[in-house]
């Protein structure tokens, strides 16, 4: 079974010659943006192999209050802390304003880049007429999905011309989503990027958050409902392993469920305030 192809959704990343991540003018240096909150436990490794395969112009690090030594870490490599006081949409708007390169390279603080000519390529592949972004797939992935920020090279300007609500806790990528479709530009992708070790994933009712944010971000939309179905399918089938792909009803099933009470399960927030499930009670999004 191979992705459902679509404008915004889905692209290709050209073979190529394995060359050299070190900065040059075909390679010009790039800010890099994450956003954390106690991302100790990852970030060093994370950081460790971005100053090892990217020529780094600045190390934009938007913080949710981190108390694990999350800043100690990021201070180390010279990073640049800007503070976030309310979530995932405002930590990206803020690490884009703050940039001076166009396009920019977004990491996440979970992730670690393994192929050392991925920012060649994504370069180039950027350079291709028609590119909203260039996404480093994790290794061992073959089903391409969406438009994630795990460890994506997009348009600074555009991303900002996208409007993401400093409002919103997730789905953020809806609104690059839609700026491609309408725009009718592509997403393009190179395999075997990174490891991704998904750690909001095994936070519990993470199905049912998920589905509260496609909710609130894009509404009624058949769609992106069935859109996140495709995508929770094609996940499982990258893990290879035959309980996740059982277990996909399951959690798509659960999805459904925050979709249809958003108001509920929309509470699930990254940060401090972070809790397992809806009794904890929290303000709701706007």
């Amino acid at each position: 079974m191979t992705a459902f192809v679509d404008a915004d959704r889905t692209g290709s990343a050209r073979g190529s010659e394995r060359v050299s991540g070190v900065s040059s003018p075909k390679t010009p240096p790039v800010d890099v943006l994450i956003g954390t909150y106690n991302s100790g436990a990852t970030i060093r490794e994370a950081l460790e192999a971005i100053h090892r395969f990217i020529p780094v112009h600045c190390l934009i690090v938007v913080d949710r209050q981190s108390t694990d030594g999350t800043v100690e870490i990021v201070r180390e490599f010279g990073g640049r802390i800007l503070p976030d006081p309310s979530g995932l949409g405002f930590a990206r708007n803020a690490a884009l304003r703050a940039a001076d390169t166009d396009p920019v390279l977004f990491v996440d603080s979970d992730v670690r880049i393994v192929r050392p000519d991925f920012y060649s390529i994504a370069v180039q592949e950027y350079a291709r007429p028609g590119t909203a972004a260039v996404v480093g797939l994790s290794v061992g992935h073959r089903f391409r999905y969406g438009l994630p920020l795990g460890l994506t090279l997009t348009g600074r300007a555009w991303s900002l011309g996208a409007r993401i609500p400093d409002s919103v806790q997730s789905r953020e990528t809806y609104y690059l989503q839609r700026a491609a479709r309408f725009q009718r530009k592509r997403v393009r992708y190179v395999d075997d990027a990174m490891v991704h070790y998904g750690t909001y994933r095994s936070v519990r009712h993470w199905p049912e958050f998920q589905g509260a944010w496609i909710r609130s971000t894009s509404g009624w939309s058949v769609r992106e409902l069935a859109y996140a179905g495709e995508v929770v399918l094609l996940i499982h089938m990258n893990s290879r392993r035959p309980r996740n792909l059982l277990y996909s009803p399951i959690f798509y099933g659960k999805l459904i469920r925050g979709f249809l009470q958003p108001d509920r399960w929309a509470r699930l927030e990254r940060g401090p305030d972070v809790v397992t499930g809806p009794e904890r009670p929290s303000p709701a999004p706007p």
